[in-house]
Formats: structure tokens, sequence, C-alpha cells
């Protein structure tokens, strides 16, 4: 019986001496001296760790929180968690945030794009147009020259320059005064030249030789191109006599 009632005993002193060591942990880390969080927005993983551990506390790196940013560089420090000035215990984690540094776009290629198509296409890519330069010159029409290379990195919102092929300049020339000529002749200097003739109707005009260009469009003096329709209308053969 008395052996029960040693081994009772014991086991009652054995859980107030754990009840007593739990009591003064706690007190011990309830009490215990707080440590003000320093800011560590800015700095390396390196210069973080070593001023956290002069306050006994620890830095972890929370890599999903990554995320660019303009003012900080890559690699440092843009945001934490517990904040800066907050007081924590000794040994607490300290989460940091780094930045990957400003946004770099690439330029895309704007060669052959209109002008509108060539905005579009930069706004899609996070740049901005800048100034729209235009030059006629042989070739196909569209943006011929950038302010940025395409492929190369820039900053968002970069404006970019851009410089438009118009296409060749349209020679004009002043319409002739036709009327009373021989329309096949005129036909085939006009032809050789590269002009387009279009409708060609015939009329009856007493005294007027067959073929004889009666009226003209466009009108004697007026300016015409290569890309203008030429009508006319010409005496009819007279009828013969039944």
């Amino acid at each position: 019986m008395s052996g029960v009632l040693a081994r009772i005993l014991y086991a009652l002193l054995l859980a107030g001496i754990l009840a007593v060591a739990a009591w003064i942990s706690f007190s011990r880390f309830v009490l215990g001296k707080a440590e003000e969080v320093p800011d560590l927005t800015g700095r390396s993983v390196d210069e973080a760790t070593a001023l956290a551990a002069e306050r006994g506390l620890r830095i972890v790196v929370d890599r999903t929180q990554e995320a660019f940013n303009e003012e900080i560089p890559a690699r440092r420090i843009r945001g934490q968690n517990p904040a800066a000035g907050m007081a924590v215990k000794a040994g607490q984690d300290l989460r940091i945030f780094l930045s990957l540094g400003p946004r770099i776009v690439s330029a895309p290629d704007l060669a052959g794009l209109t002008p509108r198509t060539a905005a579009l296409s930069l706004a899609r890519q996070g740049l901005t147009e800048g100034a729209v330069s235009a030059i006629r010159l042989p070739g196909p029409q569209g943006v011929i020259a950038q302010g940025v290379v395409p492929g190369a990195s820039t900053d968002p919102e970069t404006p970019v320059d851009v410089l438009v092929n118009r296409g060749s300049t349209d020679i004009l020339y002043v319409m002739p005064d036709l009327i009373g000529r021989d329309f096949e002749r005129v036909r085939l200097a006009f032809e050789a030249r590269g002009f387009r003739l279009g409708g060609v109707r015939e009329q009856p005009y007493e005294g007027a030789a067959a073929g004889t260009i009666l009226r003209q469009f466009p009108l004697a003096g007026s300016a015409v191109g290569l890309k203008d329709t030429l009508s006319f209308v010409i005496a009819s053969p007279e009828p013969q006599p039944g």
C-alpha cells in the first residue's frame, strides 16, 4: 500500500514541476522584451537578415509575393509583414516580399502598318504613339521607320515615333484642248503615256469628219493624272446616200 501511495505522490510532484515550468516559460514569453520591426524596404536579403538578427528576428522570403516595382530595383525588398515600427517578440519571423524591378516591355515591329494599326500595336505592348511623320516615296505605303528598334526593351508608356510612307506623288498634267482633233491619233498618244480612256460615244455632226472629237472630259485646262479616266464624244460617220 505504501508503494502505491509513493507512486501517486511522485506523479503529483512531477505534474506540479511540469506545470511550474510551463508557467515560467509562458511568463517569459509574455513578459519578454519586445523588439521594434526595422524598415527593410530597399534592402537586400542579406542586409535584412543581418539587421533582423540583431533584434533576434528571422527573415522568411515569400516568393509568391514578388512583383514589379518602378522605384525599387530587382531582388530588393519592396514590402514586409509585420510592418516597420511594430513591436514583436524575439524569435518571430519577418516575411519579406521582393521586387522584380521596373516592368520592361519589348517594342513591336511596325513595318508596313498604317498609322492607326501601328498605334494599336503599340498600345497592346504598353507603349504610346509618339510623333507621326509622313513622306512620299516609291514603294508600299505604311510605316517605314520607328523610333525604338523592333524587339528592343524599353520602359512602359515610352512614346515611339514613326515615319509613314504615303506612296509616290501622282504626276498631274494639264488637259489640252482636243476639240476638233482626230480621236484615233489622240487615243494612241494618251495610251502611250499610260492614260486610261473610258467611254467614247459617237454623235452625228454635220460638216465634221468621222472620228473628230466634239466634246471631252475632263475639260481643257483641268488637272489630270494617270488614275483619271478620259471620255470623249466624237463625230459619227455620215450616212451614205441610198
